[in-house]
């Protein structure tokens, strides 16, 4: 049995490079993560809070500052990160939606602002944005000039880019790139360490392999070498990961929505992992780049909820066991962009639970509409 999770007192932090604080672990705020997870997590000691404009990919800035509210927790106490969807690329764009961002968050500051996406491509984005990343910087730079926003930054950041933004007036206090056992981007990590700049990483747990490399199970949480590491501690499979990153020198951005997986998450600070298993866990970097056999065909699935007057449809995806994950509410008129892969299944349920529809998603039909007048409910 995993050992409960202990009471985490207090969040340890890691200072920037222009004195700010950021706490090491933080709460990612999409994949279904709603008022009522981000309130109660505020309560069991989170006091960073990862979130974005991107509706469509499942962040909801409004719900961070309603939960934050309602949480009695100071506003000086949590660090709020939001970030410039791919659309609004460029100088004045960024300068206008911003204002937006604050309304939602119910703040008059952000302790940080990232790019989401350094370009912004046909799927994401229903209009070209007016300009690119680096005039999104200029419009960065001048609203930490003002205070408005206390550290900047930008995700998915390769070595030709990090070159670039390392000429900048104001160069970034966080980066925040994919990162994980299989993927660990050490170059840029060096890189950020050398620089001063604090690397934050997503997708720590291995998600992104089962959402976006056709992985039918997660190689992270299911590697016998980490597992054996955790059985080891009397912890989880998570917790194993988010140490060794933690130890790493890496902040990191889980979420959840159960209560024990979030408390959990957070003791993972509560224990020591030998040089000897941070080693083995170092050498699994690249252990699935070579893996043979074919892979089922990306797909670019956009669900775009017809219903007129309806409420939401709640999407969850669906494992190769048939165990539902909820991956994020689609609104009516709203559409959803999801990276997968053909053959993956998606289910929708209203919100009394109900299976209203199910959809696998097909190579040749990358746009699937759902919510129809004419939905039944649907028998397994």
């Amino acid at each position: 049995d995993v050992a409960p999770a202990a009471a985490v007192t207090s969040v340890p932090t890691v200072t920037l490079h222009n004195g700010r604080k950021l706490p090491v672990i933080g709460l990612g705020c999409s994949s279904g993560v709603r008022k009522e997870h981000i309130r109660s997590a505020l309560l069991e000691g989170y006091r960073h809070l990862d979130t974005a404009q991107a509706e469509v990919w499942n962040y909801f800035e409004s719900d961070l500052g309603e939960a934050l509210l309602e949480s009695g927790v100071p506003r000086g106490e949590v660090f709020i990160q939001t970030k410039i969807f791919p659309e609004d690329l460029g100088y004045e764009a960024t300068k206008r939606v911003f204002p937006k961002s604050l309304e939602r968050l119910r703040t008059t500051w952000v302790d940080s602002l990232l790019i989401h996406k350094p370009r912004c491509w046909e799927a994401a984005c229903k209009r070209q944005p007016e300009g690119t990343w680096q005039d999104s910087w200029r419009a960065l730079e001048d609203l930490y000039d003002t205070g408005v926003v206390r550290a900047i930054g930008i995700c998915d950041v390769d070595e030709k880019l990090l070159d670039e933004l390392l000429t900048k007036r104001v160069k970034p206090h966080i980066i925040q790139n994919w990162m994980d056992p299989f993927h660990q981007d050490e170059r840029v990590r060096e890189r950020c360490r050398a620089e001063g700049i604090q690397y934050q990483a997503y997708s720590t747990l291995g998600a992104l392999w089962v959402h976006f490399r056709g992985h039918a199970v997660n190689p992270v949480l299911s590697n016998p070498d980490i597992n054996a590491i955790a059985e080891a501690h009397n912890r989880s499979s998570a917790q194993v990961v988010l140490n060794w990153a933690l130890s790493r020198g890496v902040a990191v951005l889980p979420a959840s929505r159960d209560p024990q997986r979030r408390t959990g998450n957070l003791a993972s600070l509560l224990f020591e992992l030998s040089e000897a298993e941070l080693a083995a866990l170092d050498a699994l970097d690249g252990a699935l780049d070579g893996t043979s056999g074919a892979r089922p065909a990306s797909v670019q699935a956009t669900f775009v909820n017809v219903g007129r007057g309806a409420g939401p449809l709640e999407a969850y995806w669906v494992d190769a066991g048939g165990k539902e994950k909820k991956v994020g509410s689609l609104l009516a008129g709203v559409r959803w962009v999801q990276q997968t892969y053909a053959g993956h299944t998606f289910r929708f349920r209203d919100q009394e639970g109900l299976l209203m529809e199910e959809h696998v998603v097909e190579e040749a039909r990358p746009v699937v509409e759902v919510g129809a007048a004419d939905a039944r409910h649907v028998d397994l």
